[in-house]
């Protein structure tokens, strides 16, 4: 899940080492200290390879 400003290049993803409910908190926190638009998008599931 990827999380992001509608208005600013505020950013989270979880391939940064946050759990969704940790992306959702900082989300609602940019939002309260900004007034921006929050918007998220869902990403596909990693490909694993295998040999």
């Amino acid at each position: 899940m990827c999380k992001y400003c509608l208005q600013c290049d505020w950013r989270i993803n979880e391939t940064g080492g946050y759990t969704e409910s940790e992306a959702s908190r900082l989300a609602i926190e940019h939002f309260v200290e900004t007034g921006h638009a929050i918007d998220s998008l869902r990403l596909p599931p990693p490909v694993v390879l295998k040999n």
